[in-house]
């Protein structure tokens, strides 16, 4: 059986003392990035809305603070917005009035107008077309309110990513100082 020397034995030894000490440091960046992401979700004041009165969720009513709620609120904002747009996203409405939702940004044809009806630029919008133009401002926040809420739970997932690797890094470390030791019991 080879021997290590005093010398040589000092090297796995640091080694393995750096990446304990790296393992401590990402736990903890780990736990303070997810208790700032729940810090910040939980500022908003913000609660995980009802789906409807006959199946209100399994949340309702609960303060967004973590991945559950977040992910809980993202369902039911989904649940409403297929509601409003008849299962149609942002993309799929009609652009077809300016900027203020009262008259028609270009001619519309019966085929691309809600209300099968002609329409010139500049006229006023018939009431169908300015519910798709409601119903396409809506779908738009629905779209930023559920991005918003998907980036939170990808910081949550990365918190508890860095943190279980930094659990795994001082289990590492441990398991090499216990190698060691019992190496030098031996001798």
């Amino acid at each position: 059986m080879a021997t290590i020397s005093k010398q040589n034995a000092q090297t796995p030894k640091t080694w393995s003392l750096i990446v304990g000490i790296v393992g401590v440091l990402m736990l903890l960046g780990g736990i303070g990035l997810y208790i700032g992401v729940s810090v910040q979700l939980t500022s908003q004041h913000a609660s995980v809305s009802v789906k409807d009165a006959d199946d209100p969720g399994p949340y309702a009513n609960q303060e967004i603070r973590g991945p559950i709620t977040a992910y809980a609120q993202i369902q039911v904002i989904q649940h409403h917005l297929k509601t409003i747009t008849g299962g149609k996203t942002f993309g799929q409405l009609p652009l077809i009035a300016t900027s203020d939702g009262k008259t028609y940004n270009a001619d519309v044809t019966q085929a691309t107008s809600t209300d099968g009806e002609v329409h010139k630029k500049g006229d006023p919008l018939s009431a169908s077309d300015a519910k798709t133009y409601s119903a396409r401002n809506t779908a738009q926040q629905a779209a930023f309110l559920q991005a918003s809420l998907l980036v939170s739970i990808i910081a949550f997932g990365i918190a508890v990513m860095i943190a279980g690797l930094g659990l795994m890094f001082i289990v590492i470390s441990y398991t090499i100082l216990v190698i060691i030791r019992m190496n030098a019991r031996r001798e």
